[in-house]
């Protein structure tokens, strides 16, 4: 059935539009006083009738300029735009291709002129700042900032909200300059329409003290600043969802924000329990737990994560969420603004885990685990701006929150040294709660001084953490030998848990202007941190049936002390024409760590002197590709929980136990980088990288003779990795159609130690060095094309290659998987749109019982009524009752797949309404024409 599905939407998404006969416009851009040709002016071409973009592009370094994809017979409006300039704009007919030199006046500097929003580019350029026209990318009248981001040139938007610009990943949003939401992204995407956005400006990211201080970035990290248009600035909008379908499943979202000039109010909230995050506008594909696929495969050490608000222990099954959030921006003076937000979640989860772990040994551990867990957690941060005077800026940021964390889980787990002979056999219970607080204060101050450029910094940081904790553990063990009983064990306990943790970090920086291309950056910082843990365990007492008795083998008091001192020094340079910038410096990183173990009194005292370089060179070649190279190095101090010496036997047969000689991780990093980016659509992004790492966190593992096992942290060396990539992208926008593709590649090869006898032969229990050689391969093609307000395609595909071997076995294990999507929107016939979303997941080597090929189609039909203000939608997930969570880990040790439950087929009917009313001037309570001063409409 779903064949002759892929198939007809695999039709629909070949399908284009005859295209109509094109013509072009010619000429070069020049100044009109010294005649110099001008490069990178933005030339643009607009509908005479309504100013709609038509097409643009980019002068060459000739100044030169070729406007293609015109329609023909009909004349265009060409504006020719330069920073700096005045705007030259003209009605080209139909009978001139070749405009000649066009020279572009030098603009005087007017307060109080406002720009004509149809005269802007739909680019700008401005030293380190791509400026984007909003206006110029057409979305849908309803359409949030997500769509409109999409359409930009050079951005990208993969499956879990992770947003990059020219290959760069974004890690801050914000609003007219003010954070919305603590920057987080997935919040701003989901919920600000793009009819109040007039410009989206992409920067590098820097705090406002090292825009300063003129501190320069490596560009490895961008920001996304939203200015609003003027008449937008003052009003409220928001939006309404409400859902319910069948099996009970619902989602209820909403969204309010009041704009006055700088006051900027806005509060969300959401429950649902699709296993979405709530505050997402009720997007119909965006309602499906896992867009873009159900099975996700992994190599190396692995790992669970989800992007954005995180749900804790709520990470896998069906989860039921909730959330809400306030976020309040103002300026209380010309000198004080401030962000204030806060945020609440609530998340229930309930789970089924059906677990294989296969180890190179020959043994086989097949689990069942299954239960519910709650996490509840309240955030809430102030970030205060204060400019003393001229020359000196205060920041105030402090941040608190709680988490509270509860789950219930029981486990069964078999063991098997060979496919028949049985080792063990488990069945537990386990119960715990704990309660986690944290307090943060930031402050930094900067003041310029008395000579150009000369300016000092100082920043102060506090942490203070406190945590407690509750456990129950029940397990009933039994061991086999020759596949019969020899030995049970039963272990009942209860634990009791606390922690507290505090740090302190200054620094200072100060900045010297050696010449007009040189400067000097001079830092020290100094960071001390202390952190104490205690777990105190009691056996259950079946006389006095009470947990009364002392287990001192699992109970510890540790107390941990770091110290860092870092004295550094860096050299910046840029030459005249901006094409060469370079930071060329580093320092020296002295570290002490101690550890005490209060039960045995024992003392351990460790330093460590490390390297720590920082250097950068960035050229801009005449192509106007930037070749890059970086070297710096980081630390890595060991958590308490890996120095405790304590075992933690929450599960008795897989015993963790902590290791107080750990030392600081030292890794070193090497990348060469080629980007090249247009705006007129093309852009490629490479990198290749090279990281060695000294002590590296590395695990010692004795497997025992009844099948248990013990697990350490240890430090290691000879880990190292190779990693390379290379991006090609293509974006074309036209009045009528955009078109989007890009694919590449990348590899990663790395060289992994640690210590075990799982790889060994048999009858040899020793343990032994392993070194296993980790290779992961994978092309990547993307494409989207939008036509009009009619039709919307996407389309990707992921194939991906993973091998591991070992010096300590001939065992050569590899995986081969493949992902594919493939999506569409047809808005037709008119106020009604028809939605589909079709996601294949193929695993080659999945264990036995598990399905290797997964297909999960999803679709919609809505209606929009009230001018597309609101649309009632009928949804449909997996209709092939296809969907399940797969995961395949791949490591030096073995291969582990694990099935859990998740959302499967379900129908919703679903209501949305947006809404939206803004003043007509911001200062002004009346129009023009004396009317009230409030305009309503709908989006």
């Amino acid at each position: 059935m779903y064949r002759n599905a892929i198939v007809v939407f695999l039709c629909l998404f070949c399908f284009t539009a005859v295209a109509q006969q094109r013509t072009e416009i010619k000429g070069a851009v020049a100044d009109s006083a010294s005649s110099e040709l001008l490069e990178m002016a933005t030339i643009t071409a607009q509908d005479p009738k309504d100013s709609s973009l038509i097409t643009y592009t980019l002068s060459d370094k000739k100044g030169a300029f070729r406007l293609t994809g015109l329609p023909a017979g009909k004349p265009v409006r060409v504006l020719v735009s330069y920073t700096g300039y005045r705007t030259w704009i003209q009605i080209v007919g139909t009978d001139r291709s070749d405009l000649g030199r066009i020279n572009l006046a030098p603009a005087p500097r007017e307060l109080g002129v406002v720009e004509v929003a149809g005269n802007r580019p739909p680019i700008t350029i401005r030293k380190d700042t791509i400026e984007f026209n909003a206006d110029a990318f057409k979305t849908r009248p309803n359409a949030v900032v997500e769509e409109l981001l999409k359409k930009l040139p050079g951005v990208d938007i993969d499956q879990d909200g992770k947003i990059t610009v020219n290959g760069k990943p974004v890690s801050r949003i914000m609003v007219d300059g003010r954070d919305f939401f603590g920057g987080d992204s997935k919040i701003a995407l989901k919920n600000l329409p793009t009819h109040i956005i007039d410009k989206v400006q992409v920067s590098d990211t820097k705090t406002k003290i090292e825009s300063k201080m003129g501190i320069e970035k490596d560009g490895e990290d961008k920001t996304i600043n939203f200015t609003l248009k003027p008449d937008k600035k003052k009003g409220l909008f928001g939006r309404i969802t409400g859902g319910y379908g069948t099996d009970e499943r619902y989602d209820a979202s909403g969204m309010l924000s009041f704009f006055n000039g700088a006051r900027q109010i806005s509060v969300l909230g959401s429950s649902n329990n699709l296993n979405k995050m709530g505050f997402s506008v009720n997007e119909v594909m965006s309602a499906a737990p896992m867009r873009g696929g159900s099975m996700t495969v992994s190599a190396g050490s692995g790992g669970m994560s989800v992007n954005g608000i995180s749900f804790g222990g709520g990470g896998e099954g069906i989860r039921t969420g909730s959330m809400v959030g306030v976020n309040y921006n103002d300026e209380w003076t010309k000198d004080m603004k401030s962000n204030t937000s806060y945020q609440f979640n609530n998340t229930h989860s309930k789970f089924n885990t059906i677990s294989e772990n296969r180890y190179n040994d020959g043994r086989s551990v097949l689990g069942n685990r299954g239960g519910y867990g709650r996490n509840q957690s309240h955030n809430i941060s102030l970030n205060m701006e204060y400019q003393l005077d001229s020359v000196t800026i205060l920041s105030v940021a402090p941040r608190f929150s709680n988490t509270r964390q509860s789950s219930n889980t029981t486990s069964e787990e078999v063991t098997y040294r060979d496919l028949d002979e049985k080792a063990n056999e488990r069945n537990g219970r386990n119960i715990s709660k704990n309660d986690q607080n944290s307090f943060s204060l930031d402050l930094n101050a900067m003041r310029t001084l008395n000579k150009k450029g000369r300016s000092i910094s100082l920043r102060f940081r506090g942490d203070y953490g406190n945590n407690s904790g509750n456990a129950f553990n029940y397990s009933d063990q039994q061991f086999f030998v020759n596949n019969l009983l020899d030995s049970t064990n039963i272990l009942d306990q209860r634990s009791v848990t606390s922690g507290r943790n505090e740090s302190y970090d200054l620094g200072i920086t100060y900045v010297e202007p050696i010449s007009e291309r040189w400067r000097m950056n001079f830092g020290y910082s100094f960071r001390h941190g202390i952190n104490n843990s205690s777990r105190e365990t009691f056996n259950f007492d079946e006389l006095e049936k009470g947990y009364n008795e002392f287990d001192s083998l699992y109970s510890n008091r540790f107390n941990n002390k770091q110290s860092t001192h870092s004295p550094t020094v860096n050299f910046q340079f840029s030459n005249k024409k901006k094409t060469i910038n370079a930071t060329i410096g580093g320092g020296v990183l002295f570290n002490s760590l101690e550890n005490l173990n209060a039960y045995t009194s024992e003392n351990f005292r460790q330093e460590q002197t490390n390297f720590n370089p920082n250097t950068r060179i960035n050229w801009t070649m005449p192509n106007k590709g930037q070749l890059s190279f970086s070297y710096n190095a980081h630390t890595q101090q060991p958590s308490i929980e890996q120095l405790q010496p304590v075992p933690d036997n929450s599960n008795p047969l897989n015993i963790r136990l902590g290791n107080p000689d750990l030392k600081t991780t030292f890794s070193q990093m090497f990348n060469i980088g080629y980007n090249k980016f247009s705006p007129k659509g093309f852009g490629m992004f490479s990198n290749i990288g090279y990281r060695p790492v000294n002590n590296s966190m590395s695990t010692y593992t004795k497997v025992n003779s009844d099948g248990s096992q013990v697990t350490q942290t240890i430090n290691v060396d000879g880990v190292y990795n190779f990693n390379g990539h290379i991006n090609l992208s293509y974006n074309k926008v036209k009045k009528d159609y955009q078109f989007r593709v890009n694919g590449g590649a990348f590899g990663n090869y790395s060289n992994n130690v640690n210590y075990s006898n799982i790889n060994n032969v048999r009858g040899d229990t020793a343990v032994h060095k392993n070194v296993s050689k980790n290779l992961m391969l994978g092309p990547n093609v993307n494409a989207s094309f939008s036509w009009k307000e009619l039709l919307d395609l996407t389309l990707n595909y992921r194939p991906s290659y993973s091998q591991v071997t070992n010096n300590r076995t001939s065992v050569k294990t590899s995986n081969f998987s493949q992902r594919a999507n493939a999506g569409g929107t047809l808005y037709w016939p008119k106020n009604f749109f028809i939605e589909n979303d079709l996601a294949y997941n193929y695993n080659a080597n999945i264990a036995p019982g598990f399905k290797k090929g997964v297909a999960v189609y999803s679709a919609a039909i809505g209606y929009e009524f009230m001018n597309r203000a609101a649309n009632l939608k009928l949804y449909g997930y997996d209709l092939f009752r296809q969907n399940t969570n797969i995961r395949r880990m791949v490591t030096e040790l073995g291969t582990f797949d694990t099935r859990t439950d998740m959302v499967d087929q379900y129908f919703m009917l679903s209501f949305t309404y947006n809404f939206a009313k803004f003043g007509s001037k911001i200062g002004s309570n009346r129009r023009r024409d004396g009317a009230r001063g409030m305009d309503m409409f709908m989006w």
